[in-house]
């Protein structure tokens, strides 16, 4: 294994420093092959063997230290990116099954829109009911019949309880006016022959009356 450092301690400055400085060096270099190859150095030197052998222990105690480091290191570093793949893995299956999801919500709505348009209600489809038009002769009879909306239009109409006499006659004049522009499809219920009324009679109704109640005054020769 390739180190990029190791320890020389303090301690050991006395012993260098008794030596001359061609031991020393020789000492310093025993030590750097050591570290490096882990062989023993191959010197004939006594000194340098026997001060080597002194610092050997504490030398192969922070080779230990520094090799355990670097392994929990990488240990470390495999654990990290096992747990990134493992967590993109998480994220790919999610967002497949949300997908999956998603095309599942499409089809069952799809389904279920084919179903309603095949479903038939007296031998008529739903979809066709809906747009049938209502019996504008059915929709006088129910307003006739209606005395809270009698009320109401009546205060509305501004005419007072006299409306009341005139609201047969004006709802035969408003369904010929649904009649004449083609709008009998967009009153398929009586809320919609109410609102279409009210329109009517704010806009057409109620001028034609003033109208017709209108004094013509003649000035005499």
């Amino acid at each position: 294994m390739s180190r990029k450092s190791f320890v020389l301690y303090t301690e050991w400055e006395d012993a260098f420093d008794g030596q001359p400085n061609d031991i020393a060096g020789e000492l310093v270099k025993a030590i750097f092959d050591y570290v490096r190859t882990e062989e023993m150095p191959q010197t004939d030197n006594t000194v340098v063997n026997a001060m080597f052998s002194i610092f050997k222990p504490a030398i192969d105690r922070n080779i230990g230290k520094y090799d355990a480091a670097i392994k929990q290191r990488k240990e470390a570093a495999l654990k990290s990116a096992e747990s990134r793949k493992h967590q993109a893995n998480d994220r790919k299956r999610t967002s497949t099954t949300v997908c999956d999801r998603k095309r599942t919500s499409t089809v069952s709505v799809s389904d279920s829109v084919s179903v309603s348009d095949t479903l038939s209600l007296n031998g008529e489809s739903v979809r066709e009911g809906t747009n049938k038009v209502f019996d504008l002769q059915s929709i006088k009879e129910q307003l006739l019949s209606d005395e809270i909306w009698k009320e109401s239009v009546c205060m509305q109409s501004t005419l007072g309880v006299s409306f009341i006499s005139m609201l047969p006659d004006q709802l035969d004049k408003f369904i010929a006016y649904i009649v004449s522009i083609g709008e009998e499809q967009s009153i398929s219920n009586i809320s919609d022959a109410k609102r279409r009324f009210t329109y009517w009679w704010q806009n057409h109704g109620r001028k034609e009356v003033q109208d017709e109640n209108k004094q013509v005054y003649t000035v005499p020769n």
